[in-house]
């Protein structure tokens, strides 16, 4: 049996077909070097989160209820978002953006 609770299913209502990018770094390095900076992985979830609170300004109650969360854990999936884009944007790392649940995303055609 398998340890912890099941995954919840959260509404992520994020168009990923209309994303113009699935992988964004730094401009002017070369491939090589791209190669060896810290790559960092969003979930949709994590996505989601950021676009209510810092796009759309809605209160955390308001996007817990919209995505079928508790408060405590939309708190803690926008906490752990927030931490990941400081960190690509202070180490000018590689963000790759999940776009499937499961481990399916976009390749990035230079690595």
């Amino acid at each position: 049996m398998p340890a912890g609770r099941k995954k919840k299913c959260r509404n992520i209502c994020i168009d990923f077909d209309a994303m113009v990018c699935h992988c964004f770094w730094p401009l002017g390095i070369d491939k090589p070097t791209l190669k060896k900076r810290q790559h960092y992985t969003i979930q949709p979830d994590e996505l989601q989160t950021i676009v209510y609170q810092d796009i759309e300004g809605l209160t955390m109650a308001e996007g817990a209820k919209k995505m079928g969360v508790s408060k405590t854990v939309y708190a803690m999936i926008y906490q752990k978002a927030r931490t990941l884009l400081a960190n690509v944007i202070m180490q000018n790392a590689i963000l790759h953006i999940q776009c499937a649940e499961g481990d399916q995303k976009i390749e990035s055609t230079w690595a």
